[in-house]
């Protein structure tokens, strides 16, 4: 789904969630280019360049009463948003004054774009997303970000607003939006088999209304239509993947109001896994068959998959009833690759081992991925 169709299922979805379509028509009245309004996590601040929305840099300056959050200092996007709760960028990667680690954070806006630095006008704030102008208060979110948006994707943001009346606008004295929340989790937890379904949940403050809109991949990828809340909750069921791997989810509540309540956000990383197998040989390459005779001494190497892909992890090897019989004693680590696989890992079998029944136990340190081996000594 491209961003101009999300446009037009937002609308729609905010429009059931009131009872009615909706725009962000308000009564600011404030008359000086400078106004501050308390906001999500800070009292924002925003000192206008001019009054018209063609103005190719509406501000000369953005303030934030508090610091930005360990990990989101390195800069700050400035984002128009409209009635259906989408962003549309104002100020782009603002990194004067940064680091933004001390209280109030100040940043000054240039005239024009350079040195990184992106500035758009309003009007082309809600062309870019094919949005038409309509008089009305429109929030503004201030967000601090980190250089990598992709490794720290969360969403810190602190809200002002603006009025927009035919081609001028000014800052609006608009009341305190009052912050909201939101939880996105996942199930089943942490992990799900490749082509297996799982489902996404995301809870909000109950007796707000609005729409939960999901989506993947740092927000690239947008995952159905908007989900009206319910009783608190919106739940999606997303596309199963098909590979594994490691993908970022995430959450953007809009309220039906967004005058009386500020958006939230949440993300949530997912792992996609294959199918648990092993597979084991003997030291000239037979595979071994399920519960096979082995002698203490004797050399094997193991083949497994279902394990964290990505950047893998440690998985711990043990084997059951070796000492006394009774304790498990545990052998060298081996480490998953990026497909989740252990491959080519080679061990003797203990020495310690008791007569009778045995396992052979890989268990993945993050995942908790469990995957067993059955064989028998003399």
């Amino acid at each position: 789904m491209n961003r101009r169709r999300m446009h037009g299922v937002l609308v729609s979805a905010l429009g059931l969630a009131m009872g009615a379509g909706a725009v962000l028509a308000g009564t600011g009245t404030a008359s000086a280019a400078t106004a501050t309004t308390a906001a999500t996590s800070g009292k924002v601040t925003l000192t206008a360049r001019g009054t018209s929305i063609d103005d190719a840099s509406p501000f000369t300056r953005v303030s934030v009463s508090k610091a930005c959050p360990t990990d989101y200092r390195d800069a700050l996007n400035v984002s128009l948003v409209m009635s259906d709760g989408e962003e549309s960028t104002l100020v782009g990667n603002l990194t004067s004054g940064a680091p933004y680690s001390h209280a109030p954070v100040t940043a000054q806006v240039p005239a024009a774009e350079g040195d990184g630095v992106i500035v758009r006008s309003i009007a082309t704030a809600f062309d870019v997303i094919g949005f038409p102008v309509v008089d009305g208060t429109y929030p503004v979110h201030v967000t601090c970000a980190n250089a990598d948006p992709d490794a720290f994707p969360e969403h810190p943001a602190s809200t002002g607003f603006i009025t927009v009346t035919g081609d001028t606008w000014k800052v609006s004295s608009q009341a305190t939006p009052i912050a909201t929340s939101l939880k996105l989790t996942a199930s089943p937890a942490k992990h799900v088999q490749v082509g297996q379904p799982f489902t996404l949940t995301a809870k909000v403050p109950a007796g707000v209304p609005g729409v939960v809109q999901f989506a993947a991949d740092s927000g690239v990828t947008v995952v159905g239509d908007p989900v009206p809340v319910v009783n608190g909750v919106a739940s999606i069921q997303p596309p199963s993947n098909t590979a594994p791997n490691v993908r970022t989810y995430s959450a953007t509540f809009v309220p039906a109001d967004q005058l009386a309540y500020a958006q939230a956000y949440s993300t949530l990383t997912y792992t996609f896994v294959n199918a648990p197998s092993i597979t084991v040989t003997d030291a000239n390459g037979t595979v071994l068959g399920a519960t096979p005779q082995l002698a203490p001494g004797q050399q094997i190497t193991v083949s497994a998959k279902g394990f964290q892909p990505g950047s893998g992890e440690s998985v711990g090897v043990s084997v059951t009833k070796a000492l006394f019989g009774a304790f498990p004693v545990d052998l060298a680590p081996a480490t998953s690759d990026a497909a989740g696989s252990v491959t080519g890992y080679t061990l003797t079998i203990p020495a310690c081992l008791s007569h009778g029944s045995h396992k052979l136990v890989l268990t993945g340190d993050q995942s908790n991925v469990k995957i067993t081996f059955a064989f028998t000594t003399n």
